[in-house]
């Protein structure tokens, strides 16, 4: 499968803006061209740390919208692993997590009428994409070429979580530091530049502000 990046940008501080302004963060993603839909809104308990496209439920949901065999109202939820690696704190051991599917659209203006409709701030909120706008010069330049396993996520936590700044699941966990995320962006790939994409960065930097964040686990 070979080395995967699990890349977030996030504010200094963890906080959760109100849904309009979550709303205008996602919708953004379209707009700035560096995401394409449909998008699809996500509610439940949901990890910060399992957002690769094979590790978290977002990745299963996202090839099950594409596919069709989930739709508004679907559910997935973890299945629990009896190997003992699986035991360690996420993001080297497995996260536990479940969540329903609230909506999903192409017209990146509803996602402010959806988002207005969820438990947002009761649950966790997640906005996943179908795969980036390769049709982005600078997108493309970015990640090298074309992958539609590339997922890009934007999170609404109900209450923080932390994030490692730099963790490698290919190692034993450790105690390096840790970013608490509640509101942030994150984007899982295989192939392409090591810092930030700058689209997506600025994209993110409109709503949350240009001091952001990065951290990164690799896997």
């Amino acid at each position: 499968m070979g080395i995967w990046t699990d890349q977030f940008l996030a504010p200094p501080e963890a906080f959760l803006p109100d849904a309009a302004e979550f709303a205008e963060l996602a919708a953004g993603m379209i707009r700035d061209q560096v995401a394409c839909a449909p998008w699809t809104l996500v509610a439940g308990e949901l990890s910060a740390n399992a957002e690769l496209p094979y590790v978290g439920i977002l990745g299963g949901i996202r090839w099950s919208i594409r596919d069709g065999s989930v739709t508004v109202g679907g559910e997935q939820r973890t299945e629990p692993a009896d190997r003992a690696d699986e035991q360690a704190p996420p993001p080297w051991g497995q996260a536990l997590e479940v969540g329903r599917v609230l909506a999903t659209g192409s017209d990146p203006t509803d996602i402010g009428p959806a988002l207005a409709a969820a438990p947002y701030g009761q649950m966790d909120i997640a906005i996943v994409f179908d795969q980036l706008d390769f049709g982005n010069p600078a997108v493309l330049d970015h990640f090298w070429r074309e992958d539609s396993r590339i997922q890009l996520t934007c999170f609404a936590l109900a209450r923080p979580q932390h994030r490692p700044l730099s963790a490698d699941t290919l190692a034993d966990p450790d105690s390096g530091p840790l970013h608490p995320v509640q509101t942030f962006v994150s984007v899982g790939y295989k192939l392409g530049d090591s810092t930030p994409c700058p689209a997506i960065a600025t994209a993110v930097a409109r709503v949350l502000g240009p001091d952001l964040v990065e951290g990164r686990t690799i896997s």
